[in-house]
């Protein structure tokens, strides 16, 4: 695989879940992605996540460099600035799913566009009265309520990153 690992990650309680939230955030899903298995009581979807590759120093990095001011453009040596190097796009084909499911609910998207894009936002566990509930909420207020036994999630990237 290329700089990135694939990631395989499982969620029991909701510190795991925020892993995986912040692994998902800004991934882009479709209604047509996502299902839900009453037999199996699984709810999966698949999604692309952005990966950002590390080829651009970040302050994190050690050796990383503070942007500099840009000099003003001469008419003598145009080619004499160099652009700076924004980081590379990578996107990663990523299954999610959830078991121990009762009941899946849909609010606020259109399920007459199931190809639409849907952007993820955040992806939270909310405790009800005898189970929880799990909420993956979209751009735009549309939300998947998961009403679930206990928490079991797992995340697994599917395929090499690509841009």
């Amino acid at each position: 695989m290329s700089a990135a690992t694939a990631l395989k990650l499982r969620a029991v309680d909701d510190e795991d879940l925020a892993v995986i939230a912040a692994c998902l955030t800004g991934a882009i899903g479709c209604l047509n992605e996502m299902a839900y298995d009453r037999e199996e009581r699984r709810f999966a979807a698949i999604l692309v996540r952005q990966l950002w590759s590390s080829s651009a120093p970040t302050e994190a990095q050690p050796g990383a460099q503070p942007e500099e001011a840009e000099a003003p453009e001469t008419p003598e040596a145009p080619e004499a600035r160099e652009a700076p190097e924004a980081p590379a796009l990578e996107r990663m084909r990523t299954g999610l799913h959830f078991d121990h499911v009762n009941r899946v609910r849909y609010r606020h998207l259109d399920q007459g566009a199931p190809q639409a894009l849907l952007h993820l936002v955040s992806i939270v566990s909310a405790p009800l009265s005898e189970r929880f509930g799990i909420i993956l909420s979209f751009q735009d207020g549309g939300e998947v309520f998961l009403e679930v036994d206990k928490l079991s999630g797992h995340m697994r990237d599917l395929d090499a990153p690509r841009p």
